[in-house]
């Protein structure tokens, strides 16, 4: 699918929130959670595993009922090539070491248990679903949905090709009205077009008020707003992609008492594009959800206004009410509706990176 956008160009500058912390540093200020299933490509660009991070670490806001792998097309360009994508996501969540924080006072944040027992094989392959394509995953997230409705939906957060979540509405339609998807596009579509078409065309004929951010919509680089999370906004001194982690994730974290030789935060993976970054290219899924929460800033049913997410619009508003798309801006225009709040963002993960060290 293409949009056609216009030639006009306005750069907005970011607006920093600098004096109000939304309550950071409280250990119970939670008000509203969401439960989410994570659909991950883990295992490729080690993009995932830094947004993976920041989902344990908001995890009193992101109530993670599932992590599920997704094929991986990229995997063979990695040192951990050979490893499943389940027991790297098992490995991971080890590293960070919840458990320290919630020995620390942040007994809101979900257990390390609680997380290692949602982790679910998906599929291995790309390919649009089929009769016998389903899969450990692609059963979590249907019999999770199952115990949810249209008022009280959980959310699926696609982090990688639509591979297993396609399956899962092709085994069980019936799970449409319950789940609402916020998918990271772009080289995750190219690397399964097919399960991506089988969705969009499932919201075409099947059900078309399916709750769907398509965030990153084709051609490649028409528009990419979740690139914004590390490409633009403030890019000074720590708040740069390529600074903030030496200075507020290395020599923070704990070794998981001697379970490992290195604090979490000293093996906190760089991205490989951009080389050695901190790129989160799926923490907009999470950011969507924790903006209204933490920052005060958008609202989850409405993706038309502004949050740390991104901001969308309506493909179709009368046929698809709840399809909601890149904004018909340029890239850079689309990326700053999320660089915009960069300093926030950052601002408030650094907080939550000190809570390690502090009882």
């Amino acid at each position: 699918m293409q949009i056609t956008r216009n030639g006009n160009f306005k750069l907005y500058m970011p607006i920093f929130f600098i004096t109000a912390l939304f309550g950071c540093n409280d250990k119970s200020n939670i008000k509203q959670t969401f439960d989410v299933i994570i659909d991950t490509d883990l295992g490729g660009d080690p993009d995932d595993i830094q947004s993976l991070f920041r989902a344990v670490h908001y995890s009193d806001v992101i109530k993670i009922k599932g992590i599920v792998s997704t094929p991986n097309t990229d995997k063979h360009h990695h040192i951990w090539d050979t490893i499943k994508n389940t027991v790297l996501i098992d490995n991971w969540i080890q590293r960070i070491d919840v458990e320290h924080l919630r020995q620390n006072g942040y007994g809101e944040l979900m257990r390390e248990k609680e997380l290692i027992t949602t982790i679910k094989a998906g599929a291995d392959k790309p390919g649009g679903p089929a009769a016998n394509n389903s899969t450990e995953g692609s059963e979590w997230i249907l019999r999770t949905a199952r115990k949810y409705s249209k008022e009280n939906p959980i959310w699926i957060l696609v982090w990688g090709s639509l591979t297993t979540t396609a399956q899962a509405l092709y085994d069980a339609p019936d799970i449409a009205d319950k789940i609402r998807i916020y998918s990271i596009g772009s080289s995750n579509t190219l690397h399964d077009t097919a399960s991506r078409d089988f969705v969009y065309n499932f919201l075409k004929n099947d059900y078309p008020k399916l709750w769907w951010i398509e965030n990153g919509i084709l051609p490649k680089g028409s528009h990419e707003t979740f690139r914004g999370v590390y490409q633009s906004g403030i890019q000074d001194g720590e708040w740069s992609f390529t600074k903030f982690t030496d200075f507020n994730i290395r020599n923070h974290g704990s070794n998981h008492n001697g379970l490992f030789k290195e604090k979490s935060g000293d093996v906190f993976p760089l991205a490989n594009y951009p080389k050695n970054s901190l790129k989160e290219g799926d923490s907009p899924s999470l950011l969507y959800l924790i903006s209204p929460v933490i920052g005060d800033v958008g609202n989850v049913d409405d993706p038309t206004q502004e949050s740390w997410g991104g901001q969308f619009m309506q493909f179709d508003s009368i046929n698809y009410p709840n399809y909601y798309i890149d904004l018909n801006k340029s890239p850079e225009e689309c990326q700053m509706t999320i660089g915009k709040w960069r300093y926030d963002i950052l601002r408030d993960w650094k907080i939550r990176w000190d809570r390690y060290e502090i009882k």
